[in-house]
């Protein structure tokens, strides 16, 4: 057993490696761990399962990174075709687990091998292990969305987790010939210097170029602004010099102070490379940029390549401070796109090149010593202070060098191949180097060009063939297909889901006042706890359903295996008529059309949609005054769209005669027929209107008869009761579509106490229908304030003001959406209006108006 991890996007996910046994044949098992410790088996959820077969090996160093990363503690599985990666903690412990896992898996390896023939059923076994999105039928649960230790993945993220495990199957790799080199100038200018012969080397042109410079202009007023311009001469100097057998392009350039690095490609790569960052890392002391390092990092198809140029510090004693400054460019330099950072070892080809000023040292070395060696340069390895410490492992771990078959590169004369002559006459060294790091790279050339004499260094380069990481495109299609598949599979079988027993709920015909219920069963029959509520259909509308509808469990929690019934009632009461008929506007008798559409949320699953249906009979509650004014039969005989198109004719029928009493009133009968029979029998009635408004169970039925009484014109006796009656009056004015009295909260405060303003508020802002029932209606309450000692004229001058003049205001969120949802302020305005016109005569002026 081994504990391990992966690092998934940027996520990391513990594992635990179990290698198992079973008769001559045995696998590696994968865990994924929701519990650290695990405590029982429900805590482990097998992930992979890899044969211990001819196919199988895992590989501990080819993978490696660099000093100080995580990259360092890895290694990689092989099996069928298939590679995954593992990394481990760098403790004690887990280091020697570690080496019992690796000896374990080395050993079944062995006796796998032992057995020359193996029947094609060894492996049956693993089936039954297998994960589950690997078996064709079962579910893809994720055992940490099951016991709620993580949350279901989203769509996208399962897409990338799962494309990125089957990268192998559509990965190619496409050749590209890599050409390095490095040169310190010595402060020397470009301007006599020719580069062909230092860049144009190989017979066909590299598809890519990294040149790197040293102490180009290298004076202390440069280090001092720390230069980061780049010398153009040079790179003009590199372009006109590279294979004349293609056409390049300056892909980038970076400098600081005395080191630049010039990245050029072949025009036509340049589509194939993005994410192009370039970094500078000066170092010592003061970090100033006279030694450090400039690089240059880019994408070329799937892989990522580095190229890093450096001068690290001089002289043959700063061992220890050349090994400083090359840790500290790893740790210091990265490439920022402004979404992350990767540092050098977050590449796949990384090539280090520079004058990294590493001496050959010892007692015996001189110029005369390198030179008596008669150019066997093996026998001066062991002098190498690069070829020393890399040995130590203190430097360059990891990376590569080609033999060297040149002369040491420093020091010479100027202008010559000699050695240095001065009176410090330096110890020739191979201070100029190239190495690299990463898969797939192949060493073809590694020289020194001796013809460029202008510096004190001989230019060095490097050409390799490296097979860099692509995608085939038909490969990936047909594998993205294949794995949104598996998505589909994994969402499906990780979230939460309720069903429902039908998702269209008939209320059957819909009558006003009257309350219908029907229950919708909700149940979890998943493996996952399921949190539901009704939302709100879009931002905008805060609204769960119409305000006729009401849900006895907008939302709730279902354990797997428990079920709900939740009752859907629907009560279309005075507020609610009006709008229920401008909705079905279009409606035809006998047609069941959508009411409302609710939205059964399920959280981090899928919303489920339930109709609402149902036939809505029309009622004179809700009816418009203008329409009711325009009936020439009962509103029962009215299909809605008929009701709906009256609205919008001119005619009005005025209502006079015997089928009013014989009064010369004009508004609707329906009303008039209301508070007719007040005056016949309710005018005595103790407390006649309350403000709760309450009523028994038996004035809900007998209310309901005299809407049908009202609604079909009935010639027959009245059905009502004075308190059942007073309430049908209020919910036949608060059901109309407008108030009776449509003025202003401003105008109703300013004429509030004054009589004469109020009759002026009256004739100016009411239409005639409005006028005469507001007036009519007040001449009722003020007789039955004059007849009937219980009634408080400031209580019904309240109830009624609220809601024959309604507020125009937009409603208050406390009070939800309803039009009544008044201040106390306002309530009082409209009492004092009321109070003033019930306070004074108003009976001429009825009568004036009546007969206008």
């Amino acid at each position: 057993i081994l504990a391990a991890y992966q690092i998934v996007g940027n996520n990391y996910q513990n594992r635990l490696l179990v290698t198992v046994s079973s008769s001559e044949t045995a696998a590696l098992f994968s865990f994924s761990v929701s519990r650290e410790p695990p405590e029982s088996i429900s805590d482990l959820t097998i992930v992979a399962v890899f044969p211990i077969n001819d196919s199988f090996f895992v590989n501990t160093g080819k993978y490696e990174s660099g000093f100080g990363s995580v990259s360092s503690h890895q290694f990689t599985v092989f099996s069928e075709n298939q590679q995954t990666t593992y990394y481990y903690h760098a403790t004690d412990e887990i280091s020697v687990a570690k080496e019992h896992f690796l000896t374990s898996v080395k050993n079944l390896k062995a006796s796998y091998s032992a057995v020359p023939i193996h029947s094609s059923s060894a492996y049956d076994w693993l089936q039954y292990y297998k994960p589950a999105d690997e078996r064709a039928g079962l579910l893809a649960i994720d055992r940490s969305v099951a016991d709620g230790s993580q949350a279901p993945k989203t769509r996208d993220a399962k897409f990338r987790e799962e494309l990125e495990r089957r990268r192998h199957e559509y990965t190619v790799y496409e050749p590209y010939h890599v050409y390095t080199a490095t040169w310190n100038v010595n402060g020397q200018t470009s301007e006599t210097i020719e580069l062909p012969e230092w860049l144009a080397t190989t017979d066909s042109p590299p598809d890519i170029y990294a040149v790197g410079f040293q102490e180009i202009e290298w004076t202390p007023e440069k280090i001092l602004m720390n230069e980061t311009k780049i010398d153009r001469t040079w790179v003009d100097k590199v372009m006109s010099g590279l294979h004349k057998g293609a056409i390049y392009t300056e892909l980038a350039s970076v400098r600081l102070v005395g080191m630049m690095l010039t990245v050029a490609v072949k025009s036509t790569i340049c589509p194939k490379i993005n994410d192009c960052l370039t970094s500078a890392v000066g170092t010592g002391t003061l970090k100033w940029g006279n030694k450090g390092g400039v690089g240059v990092s880019f994408k070329l198809n799937e892989a990522l390549f580095c190229f890093v140029n450096t001068h690290l510090a001089a002289h043959t004693q700063e061992v220890e401070r050349r090994n400083d400054d090359h840790d500290d460019i790893i740790r210091r330099m990265s490439f920022d796109n402004g979404f992350r950072m990767r540092s050098i070892d977050e590449h796949h080809h990384i090539f280090w090149i520079g004058d990294l000023n590493y001496r050959l040292d010892g007692p015996e070395v001189s110029q005369e010593y390198v030179n008596r060696k008669d150019r066997d340069y093996n026998q001066l390895y062991q002098h190498d202070q690069l070829y020393v410490e890399k040995r130590r492992n203190r430097i360059f771990r990891d990376y590569k060098e080609g033999k060297i078959l040149f002369p040491p590169t420093y020091k010479y004369n100027p202008g010559t191949d000699e050695w240095d002559s001065s009176e410090k006459s330096r110890t020739p060294a191979w201070c100029d180097r190239i190495l690299w790091k990463g898969q797939r790279i192949e060493l073809l050339r590694y020289n020194s060009v001796m013809q460029l004499r202008k510096s004190d260094h001989k230019p060095v380069y490097a050409d390799f063939k490296v097979d860099a990481q692509a995608k085939d495109q038909a490969k990936l299609k047909k594998i993205s297909e294949e794995v949104l598949k598996t998505v589909d599979k994994y969402e499906n079988d990780n979230q939460p889901q309720i069903t429902v027993e039908q998702t269209d709920l008939d209320f059957g015909l819909i009558r006003f006042n009257e309350k219908y219920s029907r229950e919708l069963l909700v149940a979890n029959n998943c493996h996952l706890p399921v949190r539901f509520r009704f939302a709100c259909k879009d931002d905008r509308n805060s609204q769960v359903c119409e305000d006729f509808i009401r849900i006895s469990h907008s939302k709730g929690e279902l354990l797997t295996g428990n079920s709900l019934s939740i009752r859907i009632d629907i009560l279309v009461d005075g507020p609610a008529a009006s709008r229920m008929l401008r909705k079905l506007k279009d409606a035809q008798a006998g047609v069941k059309i959508p009411l409302d559409i609710l939205v059964l949320h399920v959280e981090n699953g899928r919303d489920i949609f339930i109709t609402i249906f149902g036939e809505y009979k029309p009622s004179c509650f809700g009816v418009s005054l203008d329409t009711l004014m325009k009936l020439n039969k009962p509103v029962s005989m009215y299909a809605i769209h008929e009701l709906v198109s009256l609205d919008h004719e001119e005619k009005l029928i005025d209502l006079v005669g015997d089928d009013v009493g014989g009064s010369n009133v004009s508004f609707p009968r329906e009303i008039w027929r209301l508070v007719d029979n007040l005056r016949k029998m309710g005018l005595q009635t103790p407390q006649l209107f309350t403000l709760d408004r309450k009523l028994g169970q038996s004035d809900a039925a007998n209310l309901l008869e005299i809407r049908d009484w009202l609604d079909s014109w009935s010639t027959g006796d009245f059905p009502g009761m004075p308190h059942t009656t007073a309430e049908a009056l209020l919910m036949m004015l608060e059901a109309l579509p407008e108030p009776v009295v449509t003025i202003s909260e401003r105008e109703c405060i300013i004429a509030a106490d004054n009589f004469e303003r109020c009759k002026d508020l009256l004739r100016s802002k009411l239409k005639p229908v409005n006028r005469i029932l507001f007036l009519y209606i007040c001449l009722f309450l003020q007789d039955l304030s004059n007849a009937n000692k219980s009634i408080r004229i400031e209580a019904i001058a309240g109830l009624f003001g609220r809601i024959m003049i309604r507020s125009q205001l937009p409603a208050k969120p406390e009070f939800s959406n309803s039009i009544y949802a008044y201040s106390e302020g306002e309530r009082d305005q409209r009492r004092r209006f009321m109070m003033t016109l019930l306070n004074n005569n108003i009976r001429d002026f009825a009568r004036q108006e009546m007969h206008a």
